[in-house]
């Protein structure tokens, strides 16, 4: 990717560059795919401004400060910070990512793209800044170029859980279901902890209707996640689907009983309570 000599990486990125590295997209929305927010942090805020104060001129630690604001919730704050870091040094890609970040969370996904796109051309190897602008592009309702920034972040680390569930999510929306199974498999194994990507594999055996797998999958999440409606809910379909009736009652109650304003636990429990025995 080609960078003019301006000062500014905004206008130093041509729109062909940019068009040529990722595809052009449309608008839908796909609820539950998740991206990085880059907000994790590992110091505290004060150590980060002492650092800032005493080294104004360096963008790094703007760029850190930002970073740890931003995992503190100090977004406006964190936004100021790696502006700052871009005023140093323009062509720092991580910061365009975290800008792009902040951006995604306030809603302002047009926005987001754009700084994707130029920290992506700066340093095309940011692992969650591929995944958040897949998520970013499936929110517009472009699965296929989503697919293709998640696809390349498994190329980059094949180890992204995050990147896995996002692709078996739009598998899913598209009936391919096998194929959805597979990535959520990968997800799994790769993190047997994570409760969500047990309870979107049961998720997906249910609708291949393997009952006994998708009961595994619910009740996995289940025990990972004791408070988790969603699987209870997940659970009681499997059960219904079943014939055990009392069982699968007995799981939408407790959906309903964690989560009140759950509609369709409490849709699933009110048909089952009105079934003829």
């Amino acid at each position: 990717m080609a960078i003019t000599s301006a000062k500014n990486p905004r206008t130093a990125v041509t729109p062909q560059a940019v068009t040529t590295m990722l595809l052009v997209l449309a608008a839908a929305v796909l609820a539950g795919l998740t991206y990085s927010r880059n907000f994790t942090w590992r110091t505290q805020p004060s150590l980060w401004a002492d650092v800032v104060k005493k080294s104004p001129g360096k963008a790094r630690p703007h760029y850190n400060y930002a970073t740890v604001l931003a995992g503190a919730g100090k977004l406006e704050e964190a936004l100021d910070e790696n502006l700052k870091s871009l005023a140093i040094y323009p062509y720092y890609g991580k910061a365009y990512f975290n800008i792009g970040a902040i951006l995604q969370t306030w809603g302002r996904t047009n926005e987001a793209v754009k700084e994707y796109r130029i920290a992506l051309a700066l340093k095309p190897d940011i692992v969650d800044a591929r995944n958040n602008l897949g998520y970013a592009y499936y929110t517009m309702g472009l699965a296929d170029s989503a697919l293709a920034e998640f696809n390349t972040a498994i190329k980059l680390q094949p180890a992204h859980v995050k990147t896995y569930t996002n692709i078996a999510r739009i598998y899913m929306e598209q009936g391919r279901l096998a194929d959805a199974a597979r990535a959520y498999l990968l997800a799994v194994k790769l993190k047997p902890d994570y409760a969500e990507a047990w309870y979107l594999l049961g998720d997906v055996r249910l609708a291949q209707g393997r009952l006994a797998d998708a009961m595994e999958g619910f009740g996995t999440a289940i025990k990972l996640k004791p408070g988790y409606a969603e699987a209870y809910n997940g659970a009681g379909k499997a059960l219904e689907a079943q014939g055990r009736y009392a069982d699968a009652m007995a799981a939408y109650r407790t959906a309903v009983g964690i989560m009140p304003d759950f509609p369709e636990a409490r849709r699933n429990l009110t048909r089952l309570k009105s079934m003829p025995r």
